[in-house]
């Protein structure tokens, strides 16, 4: 309760009162997070226990001061830095609770609020640069997990699981937004993550394909002159020329995510847009694909979401 009083009242104040605040909260970071991750692991423990014993009471007892730390942790996602996130603890507990109903969203908060965030110019590039590693194979499995089982078993994804798998997507597309460098170092890794993106945008639930296509639609205007150098270079394959001896990561940075968009990748991406273009009627198909409608929340107007897809066709 301490610390959440803290938090508000940071983020109440002004001026020379909050830079004071925020220089003392700073100097207290390496007290406060191993905190926070300490009572996470103890009261999400006491919680299984407590319901492996039927003791539901106490059970949500623990399940509520879980979730109230899980706040406070996610008010210092925002700012803290993100060596610090991962040197306590911190990215792990909120990764491990991924699998849990109870605190999924709330952990993918947390991924998401630090996903948004970009690379600072006076961070150790290393430290910061593995610390967005780990956060890319959590939510990559996680992500795989839920795409998975839409696939191979879309009528068992109820509402609360589907609400879950839109957070992951945006926290996906997040983290391919503000720090694409951290997944470009490595071939295999960029494959992977342009793969499932392709997934999303071939889902057939419009708010999971919406989410992506902001995605691509930024990954399309990078300028092709990636795909120059690779012909220059007589390599043309994008696992080969990031992979290539003597190529610095500033380098693979430079060439960007354009030159692992291949020929297969544009197909997809067309033969969806061009299914999409439809507005659901009332003689739409029953089909699984969910097109979009006006009752959809926070996607603009039809006119606009169809410019958005066809600026992915061009």
């Amino acid at each position: 309760m301490f610390i959440l009083l803290i938090i508000n009242c940071h983020l109440h104040s002004t001026g020379d009162k909050r830079r004071a605040l925020l220089r003392g909260l700073t100097e207290a970071l390496p007290q406060i997070l191993p905190l926070l991750y300490s009572l996470v692991e103890k009261h999400f423990v006491a919680a299984l226990s407590e319901h492996t014993r039927q003791q539901m009471e106490l059970a949500k007892h623990h399940v509520g001061t879980v979730t109230a730390v899980l706040n406070a942790i996610n008010a210092y996602a925002e700012w803290a830095p993100v060596t610090d996130l991962a040197k306590y603890g911190l990215i792990h507990g909120c990764g491990s609770l991924l699998s849990y109903s109870d605190f999924r969203l709330l952990a993918c908060e947390f991924f998401k609020i630090v996903c948004h965030r970009k690379r600072p110019a006076d961070v150790a590039v290393c430290e910061y640069d593995a610390a967005m590693s780990n956060i890319f194979q959590v939510l990559m499995n996680i992500s795989q997990e839920f795409l998975t089982k839409s696939r191979m078993q879309p009528m068992a994804i109820d509402e609360s699981e589907y609400e879950f798998g839109v957070c992951i997507c945006e926290t996906v597309v997040a983290l391919g937004s503000s720090n694409m460098q951290c997944i470009l170092v490595d071939g295999a890794r960029t494959s992977h993550f342009l793969q499932q993106m392709l997934e999303y945008y071939q889902h057939y639930r419009i708010a999971l394909h919406f989410q992506s296509l902001l995605f691509w639609l930024v990954a399309l205007r990078e300028p092709s002159k990636a795909k120059s150098v690779a012909r220059v270079s007589g390599d043309t394959s994008p696992a080969g020329n990031f992979g290539s001896v003597g190529v610095s990561s500033t380098e693979k940075e430079k060439k960007g995510v354009s030159l692992f968009i291949t020929d297969e990748i544009y197909s997809t991406l067309l033969d969806v847009s061009f299914k999409r273009m439809l507005k659901k009627s009332a003689n739409s198909s029953s089909s699984l694909l969910e097109l979009w409608n006006e009752e959809l929340e926070g996607k603009s107007d039809f006119s606009n979401y169809r410019t958005k897809l066809s600026s992915s066709c061009e």
